[in-house]
């Protein structure tokens, strides 16, 4: 179901915990490019491109995304867009471990767990080099990435229960309930957590549908997650915790962090 517009909207577009956060990056930092990696229906793009349209009139964002689906989708949320939005930004369909736009940014980002879809180190490593060749001089590249929380991991190891992720009554006009269960299966070996997830939709007319789909995530543990970036010539500068930027520490949830390009780097280039 990655490549369903209508399925991922109705899962991802009530969940805004992490907007105020992005926001408050863009007062930081005023960037007059960024660039938005697996953007997907443009949840996090078009926000902060109203937002980057009211501060500098020349503010440019790029939307990137492997599935067209989703790109299409976000096209046509652009086109209900003020003018002014419309006009800053482009969608462009690219895949995130080798994408090359022949142009830098001052703000990147790669939010909502997104850096966990690539569960291979060779992948990891393209994603970060290509990010750090379209950071341009200052530019910032910002993550938003759970943390292992080793109970669960514990537990998923052998097959985790099933847990009821997503309870959504009336989410759209004629959807009476929307529900998303899942349960999850750990290797400590390679770090990966194979999700399986369950979908119920009850129709105003009665309809019931029913089907799963599956997904795989990295799991990041902190050392690893900062030699990664180093190894791509990035340099964390700022980390929090939560979003509402509480330091990080021991109980943080998410990485939320902020890396620079290093001037330069200690190790020869992968690849």
């Amino acid at each position: 179901m990655h490549d369903d517009a209508w399925i991922y909207d109705l899962e991802t577009t009530g969940f805004v915990a992490d907007l105020p956060y992005w926001s408050a990056l863009l007062d930081q930092y005023n960037p007059a490019k960024v660039l938005d990696i697996a953007c997907g229906t443009g949840r996090i793009t078009l926000p902060l491109a109203e937002q980057g349209v009211r501060d500098n009139a020349a503010f440019r964002t790029i939307g990137l995304d492997i599935s067209e689906p989703l790109l299409a989708r976000a096209r046509e949320k652009l086109v209900q867009a003020c003018p002014a939005v419309q006009d800053a930004v482009s969608f462009v369909e690219a895949d995130m471990r080798s994408f090359c736009l022949n142009e830098q940014f001052d703000l990147i980002v790669l939010g909502f767990n997104s850096l966990a879809y690539l569960y291979d180190m060779e992948d990891q490593l393209g994603c970060l080099e290509a990010v750090r060749r379209h950071l341009a001089p200052g530019g910032r590249f910002a993550i938003d990435l759970l943390v292992p929380h080793l109970g669960f991991l514990d537990e998923a190891q052998v097959g985790g229960p099933v847990r009821l992720e997503v309870d959504l009554r009336s989410p759209e006009p004629g959807i009476r309930q929307f529900l998303r269960t899942a349960t999850e299966r750990y290797d400590v070996i390679t770090q990966r957590d194979d999700t399986l997830y369950f979908y119920e939709i009850y129709h105003d007319d009665g309809r019931h549908q029913r089907f799963t789909d599956d997904l795989a995530w990295h799991m990041y543990f902190p050392r690893e997650l900062e030699l990664l970036l180093r190894i791509a010539g990035l340099r964390v500068i700022e980390k929090f915790g939560n979003y509402a930027r509480a330091p990080f520490g021991h109980r943080s949830t998410q990485y939320l962090w902020v890396m620079e390009a290093m001037v330069s780097q200690g190790c020869p280039h992968h690849g």
